[in-house]
């Protein structure tokens, strides 16, 4: 992070004082489009909260910082020397403005109004969901998906993954489609025995996969 070299010293001068706020000094790419998934740099002066054992001569660094898009939590994918925390933001917000936030490991925050606008995007035509055969409860399997349509080949945005009332479904947003496809591990788990998936994007297509038999 930024300053995590060289605040080294003075680290040990503002162990026992208030923490400065994080800043965020840029969002980058600024822009990104709705039905793409889209990798984030958020270039922030981040002074990282520490606790100094002066008998041992060490410093503990809390090292967690998390990012908010929205209302939206998006993974912490890295955070570098410099302060450039790495993020990827989901095909699920709607076009328009959003604030971007930090927060670091002891909860102060920095946002920057406004940080990320979404612009209208191109989605597929539909979706369809490879044949699921008899699967066991809580134990991961693998799911494909294909985007259909004209331009579907493209397609790098994510879906929703949904079940039925009384039912649950893991992750609950897929990963992003490689050229027009996902496949990737789900867990879903039901007091249902007969079961079926749903996925949905945000432009209101959706699919629905074959009933498979959920032991």
């Amino acid at each position: 992070m930024r300053k995590l070299v060289s605040i080294a010293a003075p680290l040990l001068l503002l162990a026992c004082q208030d923490w400065p706020e994080p800043v965020i000094r840029s969002v980058s790419p600024p822009e990104m489009r709705a039905s793409e998934a889209t990798e984030l740099a958020v270039d922030a002066e981040l002074i990282l909260p520490a606790a100094v054992d002066y008998s041992k001569g060490t410093i503990e660094v809390d090292t967690q910082v998390s990012v908010r898009v929205g209302s939206l939590d998006v993974p912490t994918l890295a955070v570098s020397p410099e302060g450039v925390v790495s993020t990827r933001v989901p095909s699920v917000l709607a076009p328009g403005s959003y604030d971007v936030k930090v927060t670091l490991g002891d909860g102060r925050t920095a946002v920057r109004p406004g940080g990320l606008t979404v612009v209208e995007g191109e989605w597929p035509e539909g979706y369809s969901i490879d044949p699921i055969g008899p699967q066991r409860r809580l134990v991961p399997f693998t799911l494909t998906v294909r985007a259909t349509g004209a331009g579907a080949a493209a397609f790098r945005g994510n879906v929703r993954l949904e079940t039925g009332v009384g039912s649950t479904v893991g992750p609950r947003v897929s990963e992003p489609f490689v050229d027009g496809v996902l496949t990737q591990q789900v867990v879903v788990d039901s007091t249902q025995a007969d079961m079926a998936i749903r996925v949905t994007d945000l432009a209101g297509h959706v699919a629905t996969s074959n009933t498979f038999l959920l032991q």
